[in-house]
């Protein structure tokens, strides 16, 4: 059962292009959406939004009828590198949080054999790590030399605003619309990880149902 691939894995509904906010990744979200872009590479902090681009290009396919499979490598405590194995045959791989194997001789093999043979079956490997690939302490030299032969992205973090207008995207889709005002009291009283505050607002969301109360500052003042 080590090596089972959870249900968990399908990309969440949640997790789509259309709710999320590109700031200044106009050209990244360009070759995301290109699928002659073979291998995509991108990095960047925690809460940047990259494990929300790779659920959204995995729901993409999935939707087109297309094998796509979305893996956070942040679970390989869970499984050992044979996952990869037979995974060429997909039209899309997405692998989050590369860094979490690197240093590991038996990940750095598997993430060089899949590398070559899903590129040899015309798949498309998408990956995110913390770190670009030339930086990561990757011990297997020709892993190192495969994961920069595509294109590499540093996946820039929102400003403020766009913070702002993605929290009441967020909302929107769910059903209630925030005003730029508490989007702001969120932003300057919670924090400003796009990942944390998309978290608080799934839990404001829910407490507030649970409650038939409106999210208000007054409310969020409480549930803080």
């Amino acid at each position: 059962m080590k090596n089972q691939l959870p249900l968990s894995f399908q990309a969440p509904e949640c997790a789509a292009f259309d709710n999320y906010v590109v700031g200044d990744n106009q050209q990244l979200i360009h070759s995301l959406e290109n699928e002659n872009e073979q291998l995509v590479f991108i990095w960047g902090e925690s809460g940047a939004g990259k494990t929300h681009l790779l659920q959204a290009i995995t729901g993409y396919y999935q939707s087109n009828d297309l094998n796509a499979l979305y893996i956070p490598l942040e679970l390989d405590d869970d499984f050992s590198p044979e996952l990869l194995d037979g995974l060429e045959m997909m039209d899309l791989v997405c692998l989050d949080d590369v860094h979490k194997v690197i240093g590991q001789r038996a990940w750095e093999e598997a993430l060089f054999h899949f590398f070559n043979r899903i590129r040899d079956n015309n798949g498309r490997l998408i990956l995110a790590a913390n770190n670009s690939a030339i930086n990561l302490d990757i011990d297997l030299p020709d892993l190192k030399s495969r994961l920069t032969w595509g294109l590499t992205y540093q996946i820039q973090l929102l400003s403020d605003q766009d913070k702002i207008e993605a929290l009441k995207l967020r909302a929107h889709q769910k059903g209630f619309e925030m005003t730029d005002e508490i989007a702001n009291y969120l932003l300057n009283r919670a924090t400003r990880n796009m990942t944390d505050l998309i978290k608080l607002l799934e839990k404001l969301d829910y407490e507030s149902l649970a409650e038939q109360r409106k999210v208000t500052i007054p409310f969020i003042k409480q549930y803080l």
